[in-house]
C-alpha cells in the first residue's frame, strides 16, 4: 500500500509568526483550517473518492454519517466503512488481529487530534471532551 504524506503549506513556526503565538487557542477554526482542512482540500483535488475512519458513535455530528456518500464540501464520494462500528468493535477488531495503534489510547486519550488541542480524558467525560477543551468547538472541518 501506498500512502500520501500531506502536510500543510506553513511550518508551526511560520503559522506563529503569521498569525500569532497559539493560534489553536485565539482561533482554533483558523488553526485547523491551516493544519488540517486546507492540506487534505489541496490533495483530495487529486481523486474522486476518499475512505476514513470516521463512525457514527463518536459523536452528534457524525451520528448520520453513511458508509458511501458524496462529499460536497470536497467535491468527491466518501467511504465510511466502519462507520456502524462502536468502539469496542473497533478495539476488538485491533485485539484479534494484533493491529499497531497509537500507545496514547493507553494513557487516556480515546480521541487523538494535534497535540495541542488533545487532553487526556479524565473518567466519566466523554471520549470526545479532550479535544478543543474549552471551546465549543466538536469538529475539525473534515467531515462537517
Amino acid at each position: 500500500m501506498d500512502f500520501v504524506r500531506v502536510a500543510p503549506k506553513i511550518t508551526p513556526e511560520e503559522q506563529a509568526s503569521q498569525h500569532g503565538e497559539q493560534l489553536w487557542k485565539s482561533d482554533p477554526n483558523a488553526c485547523c483550517n491551516i493544519r488540517k482542512v486546507e492540506p487534505l482540500t489541496r490533495i483530495l483535488s487529486q481523486y474522486d473518492a476518499w475512505i476514513t475512519g470516521i463512525r457514527r458513535d463518536q459523536a452528534p455530528t457524525r451520528a448520520n454519517s453513511k458508509k458511501v456518500e458524496y462529499d460536497a464540501k470536497f467535491g468527491l464520494m466518501k467511504f465510511n466503512p466502519i462507520a456502524h462500528w462502536t468502539s469496542e468493535d473497533v478495539w476488538d477488531y485491533i485485539r484479534v488481529n494484533n493491529v499497531v495503534y497509537n500507545p496514547l489510547h493507553d494513557q487516556n486519550y480515546p480521541s487523538i487530534g494535534c497535540q495541542y488541542c488533545t487532553r487526556q480524558v479524565m473518567p466519566g467525560e466523554d471520549p470526545r471532551a479532550g479535544r478543543w477543551s474549552g471551546n465549543d468547538k466538536t469538529e475539525c472541518g473534515l467531515h462537517k
